[in-house]
């Protein structure tokens, strides 16, 4: 590319840092969404205790909980709100989340901070099994990432059972 003012050559736009996705906890989907992440052409770490977590979290641009380790959750929810980390979302049923949010909200988390929680987390595709969660997971990363959340609907935004099919507790919850 040549500067059309001064007629030399224009020094290459470097390439943007690949999209980083720390994946919280180990499991079923965790498996699911690292190759995925990897495939979008970003990169994934996991981290299973909040050293990693702490570790790896100044350089993600997205941080998705699939722990349900009450030890780990919450704990790497916070971190991530309090670091203004893009996109954070969080895998569980609406119990959990309600758990981590009075939890969150007993740390002095306010609205402002909770509102950027993505809980339950993905899309509302109706995903049950491990890879279709990951899809899930992954689109709404993409969606937010692009300006396109509000036009896509977000498991978050629905009110009721996230799997509407089955009775309280039948649900099977791949969770790490």
């Amino acid at each position: 590319m040549t500067d059309p003012v001064s007629a030399t050559p224009s020094p290459a736009a470097a390439p943007p840092a690949p999209v980083h996705v720390l994946l919280v906890g180990d499991g079923p989907v965790t498996a699911a969404l690292a190759p995925m992440v990897e495939a979008a052409g970003w990169t994934a770490t996991v981290a299973t205790d909040l050293a990693a977590v702490a570790d790896t979290l100044p350089e993600s641009d997205a941080v998705v909980v699939l722990s349900h380790h009450e030890d780990v959750d919450s704990a790497a929810i916070l971190a991530a709100l309090e670091a203004e980390t893009p996109y954070v979302g969080a895998m569980g049923s609406r119990r959990t989340q309600e758990r981590r949010r009075a939890w969150l909200v007993d740390q002095g988390v306010g609205e402002d901070l909770l509102a950027r929680l993505h809980a339950p987390v993905g899309l509302d595709i109706g995903a049950d099994e491990p890879g279709e969660i990951a899809v899930s997971v992954l689109a709404e990363i993409v969606a937010v990432r692009r300006g396109a959340a509000g036009q896509v609907g977000s498991i978050s935004d629905r009110a009721g059972a996230i799997h509407p099919d089955l009775g309280p507790g039948e649900a099977y919850c791949p969770g790490g």
